[in-house]
This record gives structure tokens, sequence and C-alpha cells, in this order.
């Protein structure tokens, strides 16, 4: 119903099942153990996507952060912090994401996911996708 639930930059095909083991848990590192026949695992408060789409993941969630600041009516705003809390909008150990970024640069899927998104839909684009060095300037750290 609110802008950010039906986002293309944000909204993933998904197995219901691997949906709903997510839950609420934030995105971060795990200690738990890769449920059988997943590439995801799942602490008590955590979920740690496949390694092959956790910068993909990354970069969604800092354009949420950007592109969703409370403004609007039904807005919600949307942040990344590396004290995450799901109850307080917060999706994301920030640390852990900027670390994945790093890790799993833009690919070619990614950018003609971006372009379709722009062209077809939305009208708008992830700038993390189309600009990665934005990533930094934006979100780390001094």
């Amino acid at each position: 119903s609110s802008p950010a639930n039906s986002d293309l930059h944000h909204v993933r095909a998904s197995d219901v099942k691997v949906n709903a083991d997510r839950g609420h848990l934030y995105f971060d590192e795990t200690e738990g153990d890769t449920s059988p026949g997943h590439t995801y695992s799942a602490d008590s408060d955590s979920w740690e996507p496949p390694r092959e789409v956790k910068g993909d993941i990354a970069r969604a969630l800092f354009y949420m952060a950007v592109r969703y600041e409370g403004n609007e009516p039904d807005e919600t705003d949307l942040e990344l912090a590396d004290t995450p809390d799901f109850s307080k909008r917060c999706h994301g150990k920030l640390s852990v994401l900027l670390e994945w970024d790093r890790l799993d640069p833009v690919s070619l899927e990614e950018k003609a996911r971006n372009e379709k998104i722009f062209r077809n839909y939305q009208g708008n684009r992830n700038p993390f996708i189309d600009h990665p060095e934005f990533v930094q300037r934006v979100f780390a750290r001094p």
C-alpha cells in the first residue's frame, strides 16, 4: 500500500518459504547454519542472503534509505545503522552492507534491471547502480 512496499528497486521475486524464513530479520552476517537446500542463513535477529546477491541487496537498501525519508503520506523513513532495529524501519547493518557492496560489485544484470525499471515502469533509477562511487560518498563514516 505504501510507495516503498511497491518500489521495484526494492521488490524482488522470492521463494515464498525463503521470504517467510526471513520475516523481519535485518540483513547482516549470521552465525546460523545455511538452511538445507538453500544458500542463505539466519540467526536469532539477522538474515544473510546468498553471496552472489549481497551487493545487489545492499544497493537496494542504500537506494531505499535515500529515497524514502517519511516526507510523503504513507511513506516510512527507512534507515541503515550499525545497530539495526526492524521495528524502527532499520533494515540492515550499515558496515556489513558497505562490505557486501564492495565484495559484490554492480553486475551487467543489475544494470539491465535498473534500466528496465527506469524505461518501462517507474521512470527513476537506483543511483548506487549507475554510480557505485556514491555509496562511499553517502554512507561511509569518516
